[in-house]
Order: C-alpha cells, then structure tokens, then sequence
C-alpha cells in the first residue's frame, strides 16, 4: 500500500496514457522534428594486419550516401577523414577523453551531419546512466559532446534550423536522496555555441528505484 501511495504521489494531476514512457528514447523519438530517424549502426570490432590495435568501425549506406566511422584509441575517423580532438566542444561540465567511446558503440547519420554515441566500458552502476554523445556536423568537421545524463543521438532535433537537445537532470523532492523524476532544458547550438532554449519540461518516475519509466508533468 505504501508503494501505491508513493506511485499516486508522482504522477502528475491529470495524466494520461499518452504521457507514460518507458525510456528515454522512446520520449526522444515522440518529439518533432527529430535529426537522426531509425536504428543506429553498431561499430564492430576488427583489426587490420600487422597491428595489434583492436579498431571499431562500419562502413555502408545511410542518409543517401557511403559513409564509415572507424574508432581507434578513442579518436574517431569519419568518412576517412579524422576528426581532431580540438574540434570537439564539450558541453559545459562535460570533458572529452579517449575511453568515451569503444565496444558498443552506435553511429547515426542525417544530410550533413553525423552522431556517434556509446557508454564508457569502465561506467558501472549509476554511471551507467551517462551515454557520450558526439554530435558531428561533417561539412565543417566540427563537433560537440553533449550533456551525457540519459543522452542519446535521437534526441537531437532541428528547431529553427538549429541542432536543439535536451539536458537532463534529476529532480529531488522533501530532501529525499533518491530523486523523483528530472527534468529535460532544452539547448540549441548556434554559431558553434551552445544556447539555453529556455523550454523545460519536468518527468516524475512511476515505480520507486526505476529512472527509466516516467510521465511528464503538464
């Protein structure tokens, strides 16, 4: 009865069906004028000869053109071509490093951009949570490494002809260590900049101990 109780209390007054998600993507994808539509492709492990280095790659079609992503300690190859690490902007707290990205590994693409994301092998428990997320808009070979708390590629979105994404954080209640629901800013990128929006949305959780099942506030 308790546990009912404490369900009762975080969904929001007047919610419906419509508002329950289970997963952040599934959110993400409920949201118009999504970038990246469909699965990514993972990047499979293989080595070429006379090197010991294990190199995670994939090379087909997408998006109306060849494309390959290879990954070898951590630098990332697109179309051939690499990407410096100078050209990397990371959200603000955010650092980029080498064991962002490795096994597991998916890569997405649009009409001139590019979207590589993977959990770090070394992240366990909560840490789980946090995905890197590198957006790459290929014509200028620039990128940025956005807020990795419950990230992921398909939540960018073009508003205004703006790439616009979500930061994500939880949101605590009456002191209570474990947190209630987050909420989504959202943020743009303009002139290579990040932008605060200024649109935010709140998500309570429904079952105690789950950050993956929520319905959103009014």
């Amino acid at each position: 009865m308790r546990r009912l109780a404490w369900i009762a209390l975080c969904l929001p007054f007047g919610a419906q069906a419509g508002n329950l998600f289970d997963g952040y993507e599934a959110y993400y994808t409920s949201l118009p004028g999504q970038l990246f539509r469909g699965g990514g492709h993972e990047l499979e492990p293989f080595s070429r000869e006379g090197s010991e280095d294990v190199i995670y790659g994939w090379k087909g079609r997408d998006a109306g053109q060849q494309h390959a992503v290879e990954l070898r300690d951590g630098r990332i190859k697109i179309d051939g071509k690499p990407l410096p690490a100078r050209s990397v902007k990371p959200f603000p707290d955010e650092v980029v490093y080498a064991g962002d990205l490795g096994r597991g590994a998916e890569a997405y693409f649009a009409d001139g951009w590019a979207c590589i994301e993977g959990t770090p092998p070394s992240a366990s428990g909560t840490a789980a949570r946090h995905k890197s997320v590198y957006l790459i808009q290929l014509r200028k070979r620039q990128a940025w490494k956005l807020p990795t708390l419950f990230a992921s590629c398909l939540s960018v979105r073009m508003k205004a002809d703006l790439p616009t994404f979500d930061k994500v954080q939880y949101r605590y209640q009456d002191g209570n260590d474990e947190p209630a629901g987050v909420t989504f800013t959202e943020y743009a990128i303009q002139a290579g900049k990040y932008i605060k929006a200024g649109n935010v949305r709140s998500a309570a959780f429904v079952e105690a101990g789950n950050v993956y099942k929520f319905t959103l506030g009014p």
